[in-house]
């Protein structure tokens, strides 16, 4: 299943995960193509339900169940959690 991702800076990635998968590997997913996997757990997956409500994606449940639609599935990476900079690992993520 592709889904498309979109980063702050309006750049668009392209995702592929199995049909089953949970919102959990297509983060981890997003997170490896970005290079900030060992911070993953900061970020999280957000898109628009039918109802035009803005909702964060459920990493444990599959992804097939929280959106409606054909794929490719449409998400946008965002902070979940901020993290003072002086407590970041990884460049990449600040």
């Amino acid at each position: 299943m592709w889904c498309l991702v979109s980063q702050p800076n309006s750049v668009i990635l392209e995702v592929e995960v199995d049909p089953k998968a949970k919102g959990q590997e297509c983060l981890e997913k997003v997170c490896q193509c970005l290079g900030i996997s060992k911070e993953a757990d900061y970020f999280g997956l957000k898109f628009h339900s039918t109802k035009g409500e803005e909702l964060w994606l459920n990493l444990r449940n599959p992804i097939e169940r929280q959106v409606t639609g054909l794929p490719p599935h449409r998400f946008a990476i965002r902070v979940k959690f901020w993290v003072p900079p002086h407590l970041l690992l990884q460049d990449t993520t600040r």
